[in-house]
């Protein structure tokens, strides 16, 4: 009888503390042991030769350079690039085509790696540095640019851009 009005009382203190009574789960019953299911082998799928995979940086920014400090840098009139079609090439890229002198302001034919011809004059832009042609001579295209070292240093570089010799272009009278 003592046991009854214990477990009595430990009933009716968990009911009163919101607690539920939980009765012990049957135990289940143990299944005997099935038998191996018969595995059909499958042949093993080709495997494909491996890519070799290759990384160009031609065309994209230095990844060891901050992005906010190229936003932040000064504007100068010498960093300065072109805003014209031939300011898209290097000047080794482009190829002089024609040269014609003896007016005041000589002109020359430059030809882009696209095939298209672009007619100059002296202090015309050309080149991804930003550089001015500063003569038209017969012959030749002067090209003067400013190269940043790799110490921080610019040094104004001239490049001579030489007509092709070619015999079949001579008219001699």
């Amino acid at each position: 009888m003592r046991k009854l009005v214990l477990s009595l009382t430990a009933v009716a203190a968990l009911s009163a503390c919101g607690a539920k009574a939980v009765a012990p789960a049957p135990p289940k019953p143990v299944a005997a042991p099935a038998a191996p299911a018969k595995v059909e082998e499958q042949p093993a799928a080709p495997t494909a030769p491996k890519e070799e995979w290759s990384y160009s940086s031609a065309g994209k920014r230095d990844p060891f350079r901050s992005y906010l400090k190229e936003l932040d840098a000064p504007q100068s009139g010498l960093a300065s690039r072109c805003t014209t079609p031939l300011g898209r090439f290097d000047v080794e890229q482009l190829r002089v085509v024609a040269v014609i002198t003896g007016l005041e302001d000589p002109v020359a034919m430059v030809e882009a790696p696209t095939g298209i011809g672009y007619s100059v004059r002296r202090g015309a832009c050309i080149g991804k540095n930003g550089g001015v042609i500063s003569a038209v001579r017969s012959g030749e295209v002067v090209v003067s640019e400013w190269a940043i070292r790799a110490d921080g240093t610019r040094d104004k570089t001239q490049t001579v851009m030489k007509l092709p010799q070619d015999p079949s272009l001579h008219i001699e009278e």
